[in-house]
């Protein structure tokens, strides 16, 4: 049996990612060209606590292998008003608060795209124990759970399933119906968690750890991309997603409308006329303001899988991100690998990994050079939004 070191040596070598199929409960199935449906669980407010959760919603919308079937909002009640964070330094704080489901940016996007997603919030509570189920929460803080549970027995093919935010809304769902989930759900891609572990917990993870430690005690299909290196959330490690795109500027050439629903949701916009605003020039303050921004990113990585989409570098040094039917023979992948593992949960929320267990029910993210992959995502994340393109409807003023 090979070790971890040897297995790690093994990965410098690759030049794709590892194949991600074969570990799943769910007998193989063949999509064709259908594109994978997905339910995106999602710690997205209006106004956004962190805008990388509007601006990653764009993806699945815009490309044509994701076919969203629901999105379900993972909020946390302390966040919902203004919060001081914990201790001395303030941890974990939110001092704008004010925030709650993002309804309106769902609805703006089905707009654009001419789409019908549906969406419901979770619970806003965290779990009381491993084991609870949150039925007392009422019918408003459960609509998440049954738009899930609708979306999975309707559904004719496995699911995947991506969590962006706390696992809460997948602890409830395993402690509700797990056989509905094995019997449904081919992949759950989990963004959370800190590897190799810190003395801080990440954000994700610190929003219900009851919740996290009970998703990854289970043997489900799970994907873990961790989010943080030893508690860093900004460290480029070779186990983390996060990289940096140090300004927006780009967004001054992508669809009119995109920019306009990106500068809505960021300038905090108090407009009740949330679609008509869309259709309208922004101000260009507000405009300068993101396009100045800088943006910290951890989801890309995800979509990218569950598109099957790939991040290379062409025969002319430029970085893409491309279908893997126009992948051509010069073109050399940015090596990344879901690498197989079991997930050991620890008391505090923390995990470790075991690289060597008899059996290996998830697989943990992995890129080879953080930094080229950062540069690779900076180059080719503008050329792909830039060639997103909204659905565009013409209104009659009289």
């Amino acid at each position: 049996m090979a070790t971890r070191r040897e297995f790690l040596q093994q990965l410098t070598s690759l030049s794709i990612g590892l194949p991600t199929i074969g570990f799943s409960q769910i007998p193989p199935f063949t999509m064709g060209d259908s594109p994978v449906p997905v339910v995106d669980i999602t710690d997205l407010y209006h106004p956004p606590q962190d805008f990388g959760d509007t601006f990653d919603l764009i993806f699945p919308y815009a490309v044509p292998e994701v076919s969203l079937k629901g999105i379900l909002f993972d909020v946390t009640h302390r966040y919902r008003v203004p919060y001081p964070g914990e201790g001395e330094n303030q941890l974990y704080s939110d001092p704008l608060g004010g925030r709650e489901p993002g309804v309106i940016t769902v609805w703006q996007l089905n707009y654009l795209f001419d789409k019908a997603v549906p969406s419901a919030p979770c619970t806003f509570e965290p779990l009381a124990s491993q084991t609870d189920t949150q039925l007392t929460r009422g019918e408003f803080e459960n609509q998440g759970l049954t738009l899930l549970m609708t979306i999975l027995e309707k559904s004719s093919q496995p699911v995947e399933v991506v969590s962006f935010g706390s696992a809460r809304p997948l602890a409830l769902a395993i402690n509700r119906f797990p056989d509905l989930l094995r019997k449904k759900v081919s992949k759950i891609h989990l963004c959370a968690g800190s590897y190799p572990p810190g003395e801080l917990l990440e954000w994700n993870v610190k929003l219900d750890p009851e919740a996290f430690i009970r998703v990854i005690s289970t043997d489900l299909p799970i994907i873990i991309y961790p989010c943080a290196e030893r508690g860093n959330a900004f460290a480029l490690g070779n186990y983390n997603t996060y990289w940096l795109m140090p300004n927006l500027e780009f967004l001054k050439d992508i669809d009119p409308r995109l920019l306009r629903f990106l500068v809505y949701s960021h300038s905090r916009s108090n407009r009740v006329d949330f679609l008509q605003v869309l259709e309208e020039e922004p101000p260009e303050d507000a405009t300068q303001a993101l396009l100045r921004r800088a943006h910290n990113v951890w989801e890309t990585d995800v979509w990218l899988e569950v598109s099957k989409r790939v991040l290379v570098q062409r025969a002319d040094a430029s970085y893409r991100i491309i279908l893997q039917s126009e992948k051509k023979v010069s073109d050399r992948p940015v090596p990344t690998a879901l690498v197989p593992v079991r997930l050991i949960p620890k008391d505090d929320g923390n995990f470790e990994v075991d690289f060597d267990a008899d059996k290996k029910p998830h697989k943990i993210f992995y890129r080879r050079d953080p930094d080229e992959h950062q540069r690779a995502m900076r180059e080719a994340i503008p050329e792909l939004y830039k060639s997103f393109k909204s659905t565009y409807r013409k209104f009659q003023t009289k």
